[in-house]
């Protein structure tokens, strides 16, 4: 078979992308899977880095506010469309998978014109304009959270995970250890609040994963040896290293971080990033607190983080109930369901 991937803009759209063709691959080893992505995105990287080829074409987000970013992009929408029309002539995959960022349009709009059957998988408990514009005409629509139901109708699936996240083996460190992180290109306010809340984090361990942006920055406002507790990493292509040795986990509410998150049973606290398109990330943090798997932070409360870090890993009564909470809501299944939809088409 013959499958065509497009994924792009941030790792929350690229991973289950990946999640998807390792469980394909698995399948199938004879199969051909090719990525159509953006050499805007990080997925230019990330895609060769997990072994499958990609194919770029040109993408941009549609921004509702007046710049020249935003007047552009209906015209490089335009001309990505006929890159991909180009792309899936040449390729002649059985099916196009989309599973979002600002490539999604352009395949989807060349993938239809061309006839080639379609499955759109969204991570969002409420769905993008994108989204919910295409849902209507896929041959498939998998969703990752009941809830989406009230927005638009799909086959539950779950968010796909990957295999090694999935194949985890949790180590124990000498002393609680947290995990932050603020999504694939870093959160600057979790960033900020944590560093100056670092001094009363002295008997914990914290890996913090900072993000490209802003790694240099926070590392020049901080003196190393003086938290020797403390391991910063610009980014982690094996975030699993990471999430192995965590006893709790901060981050935003980016709806594949959750996905992972729940897969391994961690315990979380989910910072929304205020300015998601219509508080997507704020849906997606409600599904967790309200099922005891997570407390929700807001941005503006920040300033609580390092107090809330010690009162949660104080009481671990408390933290085995979120991990058990995260476990009734994982989905690590997820993967295979959507290959069981795509073989039961083709």
């Amino acid at each position: 078979m013959k499958i065509v991937i497009a994924a792009g803009g941030t790792g929350g759209h690229i991973y289950p992308g990946i999640a998807i063709a390792e469980e394909l691959r698995a399948r199938d080893p004879k199969g051909e899977i090719t990525f159509i992505g953006s050499s805007e995105g990080l997925e230019k990287d990330l895609v060769p880095h997990e072994g499958f080829k990609i194919e770029l074409i040109h993408a941009r987000a549609l921004l509702r506010k007046i710049s020249y970013q935003a007047i552009s992009a209906p015209f490089v929408t335009l001309r990505g469309s006929f890159e991909a029309v180009s792309v899936l002539r040449r390729i002649k995959p059985d099916l196009v998978i989309v599973t979002g960022g600002y490539v999604s349009f352009p395949v989807l709009a060349a993938a239809k014109l061309l006839g080639i059957k379609t499955l759109l998988s969204e991570q969002n408990v409420l769905p993008g304009m994108t989204n919910r514009f295409w849902s209507r005409f896929v041959d498939i629509l998998a969703i990752s959270f009941p809830e989406t139901n009230k927005y638009l109708k799909g086959t539950v699936t779950g968010n796909p995970v990957r295999k090694r996240i999935l194949d985890l083996k949790k180590h124990k460190e000498p002393r609680p250890t947290v995990v932050i992180l603020g999504g694939s290109q870093g959160a600057r306010s979790i960033n900020n609040a944590l560093i100056d809340q670092l001094p009363k984090l002295h008997q914990i361990g914290i890996i913090h994963i900072i993000g490209q942006r802003d790694h240099e920055q926070i590392l020049s406002r901080i003196d190393r040896p003086r938290f020797p507790f403390y391991e910063p990493q610009a980014y982690l292509y094996n975030i699993e290293a990471a999430l192995s040795r965590t006893d709790l986990i901060v981050s935003r509410a980016g709806a594949t971080a959750i996905a992972e998150i729940l897969a391994l049973s961690l315990p979380s606290i989910l910072v929304p990033f205020p300015y998601s398109a219509e508080g997507h990330q704020d849906l997606n943090a409600e599904v967790i607190g309200k099922a005891g798997a997570g407390v929700v932070l807001k941005d503006q409360e920040l300033g609580k983080l390092g107090d809330i870090i010690l009162e949660l890993l104080g009481k671990p009564e408390q933290l085995r109930q979120m991990a058990q909470a995260a476990r009734k809501l994982a989905r690590p299944e997820a993967a295979s369901k959507i290959a069981d939809l795509i073989y039961a088409i083709n």
